[in-house]
């Protein structure tokens, strides 16, 4: 297949597809905008998984989204017919828990998160630091109570957090001028589709905020971080990444990500990404080596008939 024009996986000839189902042995796969959008779920995406599954492919799924638990994510997945382990969702927190204990991080951690993400790293034995949580008086002194102190902070981590304020990402680029302290990052979207056609802002523009201001590059646990990249291949034993299928919806976060990391990768158009913005991409870094509608094709591409889901 000449690279910048993926093939529709259904447009496939016998032969291609043969070589494609065999081309690979695992599947990572993002989550939201794949299996399911804010309220709703893609019909029949769940089929597809099942029948890599039958196929003997081993399926691991790869999600920004800190918000939902990975709890939330398998008890979803059962309500839609498809049974997940814990251990197959890899979610941002935990993706950074395990970075941490890779390099026996120890010390203080400010943290700019949701409430669930950081009871990921309580849980996992870290020291966090948070706030201010609520509004402070609109005065230089009061702010300058707010973020100078004497912490001995030595990580700054940002993800999703509903309730960001000016003071937190003040507070953090204080922590961010020792030279020892780290940038960690989880989720980098710049725009969150929360249904189809509609967007709204994430996490991505506010920690550029601190990589600018620090003048240091954060270490990206999120898609397309090379850290987790190389945290996935360790963790998940990867000897053979071109043997890897990572499918995704997004272009910037899903298909780069499995660019950098030699995986091959298949883009579906069920949630941040359209036909037209597929066709318009020329960045050999966005452009998918395949695309389909949904992951509902793969299950047609397996020679599995569509079932009925109540």
């Amino acid at each position: 297949m000449e690279r910048g024009k993926p093939q529709h996986i259904l447009q496939l000839s016998e032969e291609q597809r043969r070589r494609f189902v065999d081309s690979f042995d695992r599947v990572l796969s993002d989550i939201d905008g794949v299996v399911w959008s804010l309220e709703s779920s893609v019909p029949r995406a769940v089929d597809g998984y099942a029948a890599l599954q039958r196929a003997g492919k081993d399926v691991v799924f790869v999600t920004n989204n800190s918000v939902r638990t990975v709890d939330q994510c398998v008890r979803r997945f059962e309500k839609l017919g498809l049974h997940v382990a814990p251990e197959q969702v890899w979610h941002p927190a935990q993706s950074i828990v395990l970075y941490l204990r890779d390099i026996q991080f120890e010390g203080l951690i400010y943290i700019i998160a949701s409430a669930p993400f950081k009871a990921v790293l309580r849980e996992a034995g870290y020291q966090l630091l948070d706030g201010p949580n609520e509004f402070i008086e609109e005065s230089y002194d009061s702010l300058a109570k707010t973020i100078f102190d004497r912490q001995p902070v030595r990580a700054v981590i940002i993800d999703v957090d509903f309730n960001l304020t000016s003071p937190k990402l003040l507070r953090a680029h204080m922590y961010l001028r020792h030279p020892e302290c780290l940038l960690i990052g989880g989720a980098t979207d710049r725009l969150l589709p929360v249904a189809k056609g509609v967007n709204i802002i994430g996490p991505g523009p506010f920690a550029s905020i601190l990589v600018e201001a620090s003048s240091q590059q954060a270490l990206t646990l999120g898609k397309p971080g090379r850290e987790l990249g190389e945290l996935l291949i360790k963790h998940l034993k990867i000897s053979e990444p071109h043997r890897v299928l990572m499918v995704g919806d997004m272009l910037a976060q899903d298909i780069r990500f499995g660019r950098q990391c030699g995986f091959q990768t298949l883009l579906v158009l069920s949630g941040g990404c359209s036909l037209e913005q597929l066709q318009a991409e020329t960045s050999p870094d966005l452009v998918p080596d395949y695309y389909a509608d949904t992951v509902a094709d793969v299950a047609q591409l397996l020679g599995e008939a569509p079932k009925s889901h109540v």
